[in-house]
């Protein structure tokens, strides 16, 4: 949610494909999507996890990936969005941050610490403040092991430079939910069997959580997305005393109407599916189209981030 430099080639690995997107334009306002390119991944070459190893098979990895960049090509550096399992977000409260942003950090790492299964040190943490008043500063927090993120960079091509931006998922689909009403919006992200729920109120977000989906089928899978909402919608209430106006669900691959009508029948709330911005694929034709439609808004989000670029 906060100004980046955006790349002009993005990749996004989870356990079920790789994607890829080149990015036209020089300028953000201009910013749209001129190839996208995707490849299947079997079953368990990609596990995500926090702490422990989450690439299983890196040839199969490295291989898809290497048939995405042929369709998007390559530049002096790369957007990597990465699945939620295998980072941590956390909002955090302080009475007081530093301005110094080494000090600042060592701080937000400290309060990361009971979040992880790993040693703190062992993290790479950036951080946002998302608002500050006297006596008062909440922060959005993101980390992840230095070893695991080391995997998914390595498993692309060098000719690609280095990560200047590396992302979970769902936090890169935050600039796509709208700000302009004070009603405070739920995001759900499905992907690749897992879930995550973002409460955003004001314009931040202020509660955030994943886990693993355990179901066989669409039905199971489609219900403990339901319950989950439940819980999340109820935590809100209990911590910001206040009522939800609508539910947004990401679901890729595209999960029909069946997710949405359970989630709308456990929660009694209005849901709509979070669709990419369509104004920024006008250049994609057949198959690139549809795939952006069914696979792209976490790109649409990092375009729509509004910063102006390097």
């Amino acid at each position: 949610m906060s100004r980046f430099a955006l790349p002009a080639v993005l990749f996004e690995i989870e356990p079920e494909f790789v994607i890829g997107a080149r990015l036209e334009g020089s300028r953000r306002q201009a910013r749209r999507v001129g190839h996208l390119g995707i490849a299947p991944l079997a079953p368990r070459v990609l596990e995500p996890h926090l702490a422990r190893a989450n690439v299983a098979n890196g040839d199969e990895l490295r291989h898809a990936l290497a048939s995405v960049a042929a369709v998007v090509g390559n530049g002096g550096g790369y957007g990597l969005v990465v699945p939620d399992g295998a980072a941590r977000v956390g909002i955090l409260t302080f009475e007081t941050l530093p301005d110094a942003a080494g000090e600042a950090e060592a701080l937000v790492r400290w309060r990361m610490r009971e979040k992880l299964p790993y040693p703190p040190d062992e993290a790479r943490v950036s951080f946002q403040v998302l608002r500050r008043e006297p006596g008062h500063v909440e922060v959005l927090a993101v980390a992840a092991r230095m070893t695991v993120l080391g995997e998914y960079e390595a498993a692309i091509d060098s000719g690609n430079g280095h990560a200047g931006l590396i992302l979970p998922a769902t936090l890169a689909l935050l600039p796509l939910i709208p700000s302009s009403d004070n009603r405070g919006h739920l995001l759900l992200h499905v992907c690749a069997r897992w879930v995550t729920a973002v409460v955003v109120s004001g314009g931040r977000p202020c509660i955030c959580r994943t886990r693993e989906l355990s179901g066989d089928t669409q039905a199971d899978m489609a219900g403990e997305v339901a319950a989950e909402a439940v819980r999340i919608l109820a935590s809100a209430r209990d911590r910001q005393r206040s009522e939800l106006g609508k539910t947004w669900l990401c679901a890729r691959p595209p999960a029909g109407q069946e997710m949405a009508k359970a989630v709308a029948a456990a929660t009694s709330q209005e849901v709509e599916v979070l669709k990419p911005r369509a104004e920024l694929a006008a250049t994609l034709t057949g198959e690139e189209r549809i795939l952006y439609e069914r696979f792209g808004a976490p790109v649409a989000g990092l375009i729509s981030n509004g910063a102006s670029t390097s």
